[in-house]
């Protein structure tokens, strides 16, 4: 493989619209894929304003099979009252429920289709004179007649420093983690899982139901009869054991049940920001730039709608312009400012919900 101008670590949506917009401005681009998924993205939505993003790239006709839209969204607050807001009022079209698995490689095809080449490997980054040297190792079984594979010092990626590095790894900022500032807010330990509902539903809404201490969130999955459930708390400094929680009435009258399995899936979210997101020839796109709280629904969008100013200040740092890194910066503390206030707001009437009964549906 010849040396990339460009490396773009992590193919969800925010690495692979970033590659897309790289290669299509003539960039070379390489997008590395290590292929693990140690928190599958479960339970998201396209925002309809970043629906334009897709447009410009062409697929958007592709989204009708892989997505479902959210008719109405349903939430329960400081008392047991059930608002309802329907997508209706949406003067940008109602939101779309999208599974993961299969966005991330439309988006995949797209960023191979403009040009960018893809590589499936374990990578390692070390910084140097010109830029990037990235080590990979392709994941391959141990057995007795396959032996453990060499180091992945031993195995270059090219033949010369990579000059600008993307960071595109998520929430685990693979890349950029000890590189760039990262500012906190909060921790919130979540788990998911993937259950019926109590009754068929005849179109897709969501859920966001506070309970102490914390929020639950469900929502139809895409072509499957099954809701992704979530649960976000506050995650305490010392944890003994996750569990079963359970649910508080709307959510337990929708699955039809007062218990629940362990959960499939468990994580730590950290609710924060890259500040800035960028270095000398490092730049951190997506979650890795800013992590929002999972209640908000925006890091699709985000992730989408920052990839091009994104590609714009890595293509400058080729050059050594800085400039364009900065506005980047400014957009990302914009984004994340504003998501902060509006995220005040909804934990405010959480907060209100733990100190009130709780009533039936």
């Amino acid at each position: 493989m010849s040396r990339p101008d460009i490396a773009v670590v992590g193919s969800g949506p925010a690495g692979c619209v970033i590659a897309w917009h790289l290669a299509t401005a003539g960039a070379d681009v390489v997008l590395v894929d290590d292929g693990r998924r140690p928190w599958a993205p479960v339970g998201q939505q396209l925002s309809s304003v970043a629906l334009r993003v897709l447009r410009t790239m062409g697929v958007a006709g592709r989204l009708a099979a892989i997505t479902a839209p959210v008719a109405e969204a349903r939430s329960v607050w400081a008392d047991t009252t059930l608002a309802h807001r329907p997508a209706l009022f949406n003067p940008y079209g109602p939101p779309l429920a999208v599974s993961r698995s299969t966005f991330d490689a439309v988006l995949q095809d797209a960023a191979r289709d403009a040009g960018a080449r893809m590589l499936q490997a374990h990578i390692k980054a070390v910084p140097g004179p010109g830029g990037w040297r990235l080590a990979v190792r392709a994941p391959q079984p141990r057995t007795a007649h396959r032996p453990a594979p060499p180091p992945a010092s031993s195995l270059p990626v090219a033949g010369g420093p990579i000059p600008v590095l993307i960071d595109a790894t998520g929430a685990a900022r693979a890349i950029s983690r000890g590189r760039l500032r990262w500012v906190c807010a909060d921790r919130l330990r979540c788990s998911a899982w993937r259950l019926p509902p109590r009754h068929p539903e005849p179109f897709c809404w969501t859920l966001v139901e506070a309970d102490a201490p914390g929020w639950w969130y469900s929502a139809p999955e895409p072509g499957a009869r099954k809701l992704t459930v979530i649960h976000a708390r506050k995650h305490p400094t010392r944890t003994v054991g996750s569990g079963r929680p359970k649910p508080p009435p709307h959510t337990a009258a929708r699955l039809g049940t007062r218990r629940l399995p362990r959960p499939g899936t468990e994580r730590v979210a950290d609710i924060g920001s890259a500040d800035p997101p960028w270095a000398d020839k490092l730049l951190a796109v997506g979650d890795a730039a800013m992590a929002p709280d999972p209640l908000s629904a925006s890091g699709l969008r985000h992730a989408l709608e920052l990839a091009g100013p994104a590609a714009t200040a890595a293509i400058a740092l080729l050059d050594d312009d800085t400039r364009p890194a900065a506005a980047y910066a400014e957009l990302v503390r914009t984004a994340y400012t504003r998501h902060l206030g509006k995220r005040q707001l909804l934990h405010a009437a959480a907060s209100l919900a733990e100190t009130k009964p709780s009533g039936g549906p």
